[in-house]
């Protein structure tokens, strides 16, 4: 093999490797307070009760892991176990776990509450990408004379959204493993101002994209390897945020909603798509930024999922929704702007060594791409 081929070839994996680093460090640091797709948490009070129905990933509970890390536990053997246990089976030893592992869920309204387990409902569904859904209910007698309260999830629960229900302008905000809420009218009137909203979903936005980064990093990598010109990878990237924003709106506001396995795949097809389109034109095109929006549009449909899961606040919805998109716009803009960086600093000033980097890249990308698509196939 040609010594200059060889060499371009190392630089081309030293780069990639480079730029997911820079990217899961800059996502990481932008969003370090959280973790993944939280746990959602529903709460009112009726008949002199206080109701918690909470939704969260019980087998990553019961291994005493947090229960928002589907992505890292997935290839866990002990997870996958209990993954393919049915729901009868599994019942049973939720509840005994849920039993004791409830005393760490603090209520105070000012004195601390006691929350028995009332129902377990694990719902069927779920799969390799997606986490199956645990339904708890927890009930605490309330006093009469309580008028606010304050929760402290534990801090092995993982994050939190907390959302008060049957209320005007009800609670809803986003918490931190063991991070405390502020105390919370129960007539209602606690609901986010628009600016807490917008930051709010900001960092859900940042978590989305940290809890699956394989499909944002390539995505934003592909648009860098056209040409490797400045001009180009803004064009490519202004459009392809454009299609995010597009996108969450037309599924927020129930315009257009694709089916689960569309929005899981989709966005991968289009990596590869634009990765061969690396490889015969060199050249920024009208067609290309219009694909390029296409993308980004289906990638805002999929993204929209995790949103409307999480709960989309009626009389905050813009702002829910510009603060998400920017959280996952965010990350795909500082890998882009990573792998540009560290492109022309491998390349310098020599055209012949950016056009070999940027179609030994594409070919890298579309091959990643492939298998990511093939990886469920394969596996089953």
């Amino acid at each position: 093999m040609n010594g200059r081929v060889f060499r371009a070839i190392l630089r081309v994996f030293a780069l990639i490797i480079f730029s997911c680093l820079v990217f899961a460090f800059l996502s990481s640091s932008a969003g370090r307070a959280q973790s993944e797709q939280p746990t959602v948490i529903d709460f009112w009070i009726a008949d002199e009760k206080l109701f918690l129905e909470v939704g969260l990933n019980a087998e990553a509970l019961l291994l005493g892991f947090d229960p928002t890390r589907h992505e890292v536990l997935s290839g866990d053997p002990q997870y996958l176990a209990l993954r393919q246990t049915t729901s009868s089976e599994l019942e049973p030893k939720i509840r005994a776990f849920v039993e004791t592992w409830v005393q760490d869920v603090e209520v105070q309204v000012p004195e601390r509450l006691k929350l028995t387990l009332e129902r377990v409902l694990v719902l069927e569904g779920g799969g390799k990408e997606e986490a199956r859904v645990t339904k708890l209910l927890l009930t605490a007698p309330f006093p009469d004379q309580a008028s606010n309260l304050k929760m402290r999830w534990p801090v092995d629960g993982g994050p939190i959204v907390l959302r008060q229900q049957g209320v005007a302008a009800p609670y809803t905000s986003y918490l931190a493993a063991g991070e405390t809420s502020p105390l919370i009218p129960l007539r209602g009137g606690a609901s986010l101002t628009p600016q807490q909203t917008l930051k709010t979903f900001f960092a859900l936005g940042i978590e989305y994209v940290i809890n699956a980064p394989f499909t944002p990093c390539l995505l934003a990598l592909v648009l860098v390897f056209l040409s490797l010109s400045l001009r180009a990878v803004v064009a490519q990237v202004v459009f392809l945020s454009v299609g995010v924003f597009v996108g969450l709106g037309l599924a927020v506001y129930d315009v257009l909603n694709v089916p689960t396995y569309v929005g899981l795949h989709a966005p991968t097809a289009f990596v590869i798509g634009l990765a061969l389109w690396n490889l015969v034109a060199r050249r920024l095109q009208v067609a290309r930024l219009l694909t390029v929006f296409a993308g980004g549009t289906v990638f805002g449909l999929a993204s929209a999922r995790a949103l409307r899961a999480i709960g989309v606040p009626p009389d905050h919805q813009l702002p829910a929704m510009l603060g998400f998109g920017a959280g996952v716009v965010v990350p795909l803009v500082l890998a882009a702007s990573a792998a540009f960086g560290l492109a022309l600093l491998f390349a310098g000033r020599s055209h012949r060594t950016r056009g070999r980097i940027a179609v030994l890249a594409s070919i890298l990308i579309a091959g990643l791409g492939v298998y990511w698509l093939a990886e469920p196939w394969m596996l089953g």
